[in-house]
């Protein structure tokens, strides 16, 4: 544990926020609310017991009216402080039970916390608000709600139908006007948000098992891939990086060399990503491995909850697992796809640094939009200085690494060498996400209760979901009947590229709309491929244009690395408002970046 300074009106705990601390309070007050709005004085000497009780989420929030002093137990503390002493989630919960009851929790001695006062109102504190910005919505909020889900279940059953029959009349084969209205569905679903992120995919394959559209090899075939190892072997090695301490000695190292300037930190996180981007080609991968650096570099600067400053942390974060996918062939999975379309003369000219020599001028451009947006959009500045001196102390105490640490390091070492030389050994990346998380299983850094609740297993489903849905697209000819309807009405660009790139961007972000990152991708690369051709226009504009645009997105669905943020609670913690002005900006940086990259491309002699 560590300790921790709150000024007035700092947050301790809030309202939906990832459970991830404890805080034993030393001295100072706070108020709490609860989740019926109610506002007291904190009596208890701590808060954050949802952490120690294994919740997901705070349910209530805290925030300090003088200046409080506490020790801050993370939550992999908690994990071990339970092993010894299994009745902590219990009293966590009867300690909870009882703040929310009204009643006054103390320690073993009933004791308040130092400088609290007993009875009454907290000092200066008004009537309660009729509702505090963090407690559930009333009951108007609640019937808004209730008919946003009943126009969602309504949506979910018309939409389809209407996309049956409508494809049906269109010339698409039975089965397939089918599986395009179940696909409708599940994208309705996404949109309204009416049913958790992971659970429409699973519809997907369930219905399609039902009805009869394709074998069980097809619609499970996500679940039987190589995918299903690197997913889990990655998310694993993620886990195991974070909870034996390496990516905190890791962010302790970085901080203490580092200049005290949040851009020098939003930049190592930015070119975190972009080190990993050209040998882990997947962007929930490279999230996976920067997430517990971010955690601990937020914790380390003592970032508040939704401020600025650990929204620009977080987006630094997210581009960097996002930002460069389309930079390298080897970065996104649905650009290796796609050059396999190629002849093999053309797969050898464009793989390897002609792909990062043709796309360089996009390269800069992205740089140039990310840091200017997060100079505008996102002006962070650190609410507290930098302690090198303690951060060097707490270095020195950590000592030499451990056996856990070793074992952490050496499997991240062994995962990003090993996807790195592929093209020597002919070892797949699936079987090395294998081999590392046997070895973790096997050396006890990952044992029964942490498999269970450290890996992201919704996420996993999400993922493999997703995947089993594209294969039975591809099983259906679903993309072949689109790739038809779609290129009858592209014949308008008659040689230019300015045309083909407006061409590229409607196509792939239309077909985002309902197909996940890879398959909208991949689709639009078959569709865009022969009027690329037909046009003069360098297969590789397609390719790269098809990759570019298929991470924009609009709607939270529409990308499994955001989704993976919000699964494991980090966008709960950020200003979503500015986050989202923030991704806008960028969508339009990549539009304008295509169209920048012409006069390039030209000179390269591409076209």
């Amino acid at each position: 544990m560590e300790p921790v300074e709150f000024a007035p009106g700092d947050v301790l705990c809030a309202v939906g926020q990832s459970a991830e601390n404890l805080y034993l309070i030393e001295r100072g007050t706070a108020v709490l609310i609860t989740p019926g709005g109610r506002e007291a004085p904190l009596r208890a000497p701590h808060c954050g017991e949802e952490a120690a009780a294994g919740l997901k989420h705070y349910v209530c929030t805290v925030t300090a009216t003088s200046q409080v002093m506490a020790w801050r137990l993370p939550q992999s503390t908690l994990d071990d402080i339970a092993l010894l002493q299994p009745q902590l989630a219990a009293d966590a919960l009867l300690s909870l039970a009882s703040t929310l009851g009204g009643e006054v929790v103390g320690g073993k001695n009933g004791k308040s916390a130092p400088g609290t006062k007993g009875g009454g109102p907290a000092e200066g504190a008004s009537d309660p608000p009729a509702r505090a910005p963090d407690a559930p919505p009333r009951k108007a909020d609640r019937a808004r709600l209730k008919g946003r889900e009943i126009g969602g279940w309504v949506a979910a059953i018309l939409v389809p139908a209407g996309i049956y029959f409508g494809g049906v009349c269109g010339g698409l084969t039975t089965q397939s006007a089918m599986f395009t209205a179940i696909l409708g569905m599940v994208v309705v679903l996404w949109i309204f948000a009416i049913v958790d992120e992971f659970i429409p995919p699973i519809l997907a394959i369930v219905a399609t098992l039902f009805i009869g559209l394709a074998p069980a090899s097809v619609a499970l075939g996500g679940f039987a891939s190589p995918s299903l190892m690197t997913v889990i072997g990655v998310f694993a090695l993620a886990s195991t990086i974070a909870s034996s301490g390496l990516s905190y000695r890791v962010m302790l190292w970085v901080l203490a060399r580092l200049p005290d300037r949040p851009f020098w930190q939003q930049t190592a996180m930015l070119f975190g990503g972009l080190v990993l981007s050209p040998i882990v080609p997947s962007g929930n991968n490279r999230l996976s491995m920067l997430l517990p650096l971010f955690r601990d570099m937020a914790d380390g600067l003592r970032l508040p909850p939704r401020s600025t400053a650990l929204t620009a942390l977080f987006a630094a974060t997210l581009s960097g697992a996002l930002l460069f996918s389309p930079i390298m062939a080897t970065s996104k999975p649905s650009s290796i796809a796609a050059l396999n379309l190629l002849s093999v003369q053309a797969q050898q000219e464009f793989g390897g640094l002609f792909w990062l020599v043709a796309a360089g001028a996009a390269l800069v451009g992205l740089l140039a939009f990310h840091f200017l947006f997060m100079r505008w959009l996102l002006p962070a500045e650190n609410p507290h200085p930098l302690p090198k001196d303690r951060i060097r102390d707490q270095l020195q105490l950590l000592g030499p690494l451990t056996f856990a640490e070793y074992l952490a390091f050496g499997a991240f070492v062994a995962f990003l060498v090993g996807t790195a030389t592929v093209s020597l050994h002919h070892v797949q990346p699936s079987w090395i996400a294998g081999s590392v998380l046997v070895t973790l299983l096997v050396c006890g850094s990952l044992g029964k209760m942490d498999f269970r609740r450290q890996l992201d297993w919704p996420m996993v489903f999400f993922l493999l979901g997703i995947d089993s849905v594209v294969r039975i697209m591809n099983y259906l000819k679903v993309d072949a009947a689109l790739t038809t309807v779609v290129s009858g009405h592209l014949g308008f660009i008659h040689g230019s590229v300015e045309l083909f790139v407006l061409a590229a961007l409607v196509t792939t972000v239309v077909l985002r709309i309902g197909l996940p990152v890879s398959a909208g991708a991949l689709v639009s690369v078959v569709i865009l491929l022969p009027i690329a051709e037909v046009n003069h226009i360098n297969p590789w504009i397609c390719i790269f244009l098809a990759a570019l645009f298929s991470d924009i997105w609009f709607f939270p669905y529409q990308s499994s690395v955001w989704m993976q943020a919000v699964s494991q609670g980090v966008s709960g913690s950020i200003d979503q408002a500015r986050f989202t002005r923030y991704n806008q900006g960028m969508n339009l940086a990549r539009v304008a970046v295509a169209f920048l990259s012409i006069p390039y491309w030209k000179w390269l002699k591409l076209q």
